[in-house]
Formats: C-alpha cells, structure tokens, sequence
C-alpha cells in the first residue's frame, strides 16, 4: 500500500506527458516552433509574448490572419512603448490581429506561449526576436486538452483585465498539476520539483536570485545530490555579472556552477533558457527565472511533467552548454564587456 500511494503521489507531482509532447530548441531550430504553428493554424490563434520584434515572425501571423484565422495577441504593455514593437503592433492590427497591452497588474508579462486551433499549446522561454541565431532557449508543444483549458482560462482573464486596464492580480483558480503559474503558484512547484531530486538536477537560466530557490539546491546539493546549474556570467541588462556572485555561493554549497561568457554564438549561446531536470526523467520549461520578481510579480508560465525522452534531450543540450561554460571558481574577478 505504501508503495502504492508513492506512486499515485509522485504522479500527481509529475504527471505523465502526453505521446504528442515535442521539444524545441533554439538556435538549432530558430524561430520555427512558432512559426510552423502559425502556418499550420486554421480556426484560432492566442499568443502571449514578451517581446515581438521580429518582423519576419510577425509576417507568419499576418499571413494567418488573411487566410481568415481569428488572432488575438497580448504583448508586455511596457516593451510596447518602443518604436519598433508599436510598429509591428499596428502592422498586426491593419491586418486584422486583435492586439492589447498586457495587464497593469504584472510588473511585466514575460509569458511566451499560445494556444493553437483549441489543440495545440505551446509553452516556451522564447522570444520572437532577431537574437534567436544566438540563445539557447526551449519550448514545449502538448496537445494535453487540460492543460489547453486552463491556458485559454488565464488568457481570456488576462485578455479582459488588459480591456478595462485592470490594476489588479486577477487570476481565474489554477489547479493543473502541469502548468506553472506566476504570481500564482510557480515558486512552490519548482521547490518541490528541486526537493523532490534523489540523484541529480542539472538547470539552465537567464536569472538567477530568489534566496528560496537558491536554499533548496544548497539543500539538494549538501543532501549529496549531484547539482549542475548554468547561467550567463554576462546578464543582459543592469549589474551584468549579477549571476556570478549567485553561482558563487551555489558552489560554495556544493553546486557544479558554471557560467557561460561571451562572444555568444550559435556555438557558445547566450542562456535564455529557463528548465530543470531532476533524476533525468522530470522536467520544467517555461518563462520563469528564477529569480523574486519572476516568480512573484510578474506573469508567467511553465510547463512540468514526467517526460524521461524530453528530459534526455534537454540533458544532452545542458551537456554540451556545461562544456562550453566556466567553472565560476575560476572566475574571481572577471568583468563583463559588451557583447
């Protein structure tokens, strides 16, 4: 019996994936998880994207939208003050996509994801953007019809909080064991995707620096799992070599830290990606950092599931990204330059 109830508990933790899962990845597969769905979509669209700016991939939705495929798309309200992303906006909206600024109540929506015919959904940390040659992200295709209903759940929310200019955190109850949800609830599974580690945990992420994070892969590591983690030593943005002092104390807890420098390339990319595997058969993608106000302020959206195929896959990726990068032991006083 007791057995038994492990089992039924691990599955309600990491529930088995669907036949029809697909990874991608980037630079290997560019921007083609999202514009092969474009191109495919017949009825409906409903994309939610930090940052369009790529206007080769806004074309694909444009040309969806004159074969008569109803678009909706959520865009950050702050990136869409910027020239370039106002004029791929209206570009989309003279050709009859229905675009609207994200919801105040996020301090960003840094979401990546859409939902394709009602059938198809698609979970990610990529952006469509013209760096996509050089970053390593992930993205996740399912045709799980749950995880469908809640996504276009969440989005019709966000849709009509961003009509009426919403300042509230309004989110309709969220309760799929796959997704992750920021504000909601993405900080808690991804503990308790770390703390359920018994062997090892090797993760890749842009950001780094939510201290609850960082406590439980101390913990994980000083328990005496193996713990590979991964993060650029040049952040893009303020305070670029931020995540060195982060992987500094990782491996002072025994973490294998490692930080990857530039020149980033199609060889040595920049990491963007956001993805956990534990014990090589449970897996997190998404657009969550892990970092405090990725986790719980802004919008976000993960994916977690018992994929041992996928977790392979992205394992081979982090293999080949931990021997490009640096053991940040042996960073001491490095310093970013442009790049």
């Amino acid at each position: 019996m007791k057995c038994l109830f492990r089992i039924c508990f691990l599955l309600f933790i990491f529930p088995l994936s669907s036949f029809a899962d697909s990874v991608s990845i980037t630079p290997r597969d560019g921007h083609l998880f999202f514009t092969n769905a474009f191109d495919r979509a017949v009825s409906s669209i409903d994309l939610v994207m930090f940052h369009l700016s790529d206007e080769e991939d806004a074309q694909h939705l444009i040309s969806a939208s004159k074969r008569g495929v109803k678009i909706r798309v959520i865009l950050d309200r702050g990136l869409l003050r910027g020239s370039t992303a106002q004029k791929i906006s209206q570009e989309l909206s003279n050709a009859g996509v229905q675009v609207k600024a994200s919801p105040s109540a996020f301090t960003i929506t840094h979401e990546k994801a859409a939902v394709i015919d009602n059938s198809t959904a698609l979970i990610s940390s990529i952006n469509l953007t013209q760096n996509g040659s050089f970053t390593r992200d992930f993205g996740i295709t399912t045709a799980d019809s749950d995880v469908i209903a809640e996504m276009n759940e969440v989005f019709t929310m966000d849709w009509n909080n961003s009509a009426s200019d919403a300042t509230v955190s309004s989110t309709p109850s969220v309760s799929n064991p796959k997704l992750l949800w920021s504000p909601v609830n993405a900080k808690e599974k991804i503990i308790a995707l770390i703390n359920s580690a018994q062997k090892s945990l090797a993760l890749e992420v842009e950001n780094l620096g939510d201290w609850d994070v960082m406590d439980a892969l101390k913990a994980r590591a000083k328990a005496g799992v193996t713990v590979v983690a991964i993060a650029p030593g040049c952040v893009e943005g303020n305070a670029p070599e931020r995540n060195i002092q982060l992987l500094q104390q990782l491996a002072d807890a025994g973490v294998d830290a490692r930080a990857s420098l530039p020149p980033y390339s199609a060889d040595n990319p920049y990491i963007h990606a956001k993805t956990i595997v534990v014990d090589g058969i449970n897996f997190y993608v998404g657009s969550e950092n892990f970092s405090h106000n990725s986790l719980a302020s802004a919008r976000e959206v993960g994916l977690m599931e018992n994929n041992s195929d996928i977790s392979q896959q992205i394992l081979q990726v982090i293999k080949v990204d931990y021997g490009n990068a640096k053991a940040v032991n042996q960073l001491n006083t490095y310093r970013c330059t442009a790049h």
